[in-house]
């Protein structure tokens, strides 16, 4: 009896496995129909809405160079604060992905007002969870409220929705973000695009990052410039681009741009800015030395400044005994390639502050904490997240000056 139990287990067992085998083959087969651009195209395809906005990531970008000059340009006495020798002092703000770990950086925000040090920033910067706190922190201390609200009160049912088993034949995800895409556009309002384009116009600098899967390249988006742009189409796009940076690819489905090249539209695919990159700093677009010369000509102050990165999750290794099982070697591998992503992000940000002599500082999840649920935006773990954060900031955190390995320090 035992045996034939056995024999009917392995019977169901290997009619399972062809079934996936025949669903899997189907979905092959049933992709959406889309249309990109030609790939000798790619580099020269602009968006149909507004122009010079974005640039690709790892290159020199003459119109982002531009831009930067005439922020500088547009600085008003006594928005920065000065050094010794009457030039202006500069910080800027790098703020990574890590999903619902970002209610630790949105506390860390925050407490880092209450403690009364946290710097007006010349530029600010976002990937993933960290381009939906980007805004926030891009508008100073008087968001606080609005980004703990964000951090603290919503659930998973905000984010994402789980799709059937059957609609994967046809679908390019495993969840649908429509959520996610109204709790964006509730707090991307006219408003908001307002005060955005009026930081904008003082000479400050919001990117956010997302990744074109189809050229497999990194693109910095100039937010600001949408906000201030007066385009009728610039709402949709500045959150468009938020949604772009937070779809985590196969998870979340990817967001599509119209463009045009060569006279022909065409469509893009853009995903988590993360895939490509962490956090970033402006990566690699700028020249900044060249942009206080062009200003100031033979006057031009030296190199200085301050970075500071919120790294939404541990540095550390987190060892963790491995079942034999796909189910958890898949999520573990990721975790593992994420964890190495994030040293690699931090020293390539590092190489850029010293070759501009810019004061490197980050802050991360403690690497002995502990999560009290494993369960993706947790409202109880976030807000205990935002409270950690919150305490660390407002006890007057000592930055890590260098990226870990290369020293002990905290």
């Amino acid at each position: 009896m035992k045996e034939l139990k056995k024999i009917n287990r392995l019977h169901k067992n290997k009619v399972l496995i062809f079934a996936m085998f025949i669903v899997f083959s189907c979905m092959a087969g049933c992709s959406l129909q889309r249309n990109p651009v030609p790939i000798a195209q790619m580099p020269n395809a602009e968006l149909i809405s507004i122009k010079k906005v974005r640039t690709w990531g790892g290159q020199f970008s003459p119109h982002f160079q531009k831009d930067l000059v005439e922020s500088i340009r547009q600085e008003r006495q006594g928005d920065f604060p000065l050094k010794p020798d009457g030039s202006t002092s500069y910080s800027a703000l790098a703020i990574s992905g890590g999903g619902s770990n970002g209610a630790f950086g949105a506390g860390f925000l925050c407490g880092w007002t209450q403690a009364g040090t946290r710097p007006k920033f010349k530029l600010v910067t976002g990937i993933s969870t960290g381009a939906l706190i980007a805004p926030f922190a891009f508008l100073g201390p008087e968001y606080d409220k609005e980004l703990e609200k964000v951090y603290t009160t919503i659930t998973k049912k905000n984010i994402f929705e789980v799709r059937s088993i059957v609609s994967l034949l046809w679908e390019e995800s495993f969840a649908e973000t429509d959520s996610l895409k109204r709790l964006i556009e509730q707090n991307i309002d006219q408003d908001l695009m307002d005060a955005i384009a009026a930081e904008h116009a003082r000479g400050k600098r919001l990117y956010i990052g997302t990744t074109n899967l189809d050229a497999q390249r990194f693109v910095v988006w100039n937010m600001g410039a949408i906000a201030n742009s007066g385009h009728p189409d610039a709402i949709e796009l500045f959150s468009k681009v938020m949604l772009a940076s937070a779809s985590i690819p196969g998870a979340f489905p990817p967001v599509y741009f119209d463009v045009e090249a060569v006279g022909k539209r065409y469509d893009e695919m853009h995903v988590d800015g993360g895939t490509i990159a962490g956090v970033f700093f402006h990566g690699f677009t700028l020249d900044l030395p060249a942009a206080r010369k062009e200003v100031f000509g033979d006057k031009a102050p030296e190199p200085g400044g301050a970075i500071y990165i919120i790294r939404n999750g541990k540095i550390a290794a987190n060892p963790e005994q491995v079942p034999r099982n796909l189910v958890k070697i898949i999520p573990r591998a990721l975790a593992t390639l994420t964890r190495s992503q994030g040293w690699g992000d931090l020293y390539r940000v590092y190489v850029i502050t010293k070759r501009s002599q810019i004061d490197f500082n980050y802050v991360g999840i403690p690497d002995d904490d502990v999560a009290t649920s494993k369960e993706a935006f947790d409202q109880t773990e976030m807000n205990r997240l935002f409270d950690l954060g919150f305490e660390i900031a407002k006890s007057g955190y000592k930055w890590h000056k260098v990226p870990p390995g290369l020293d002990n320090s905290p």
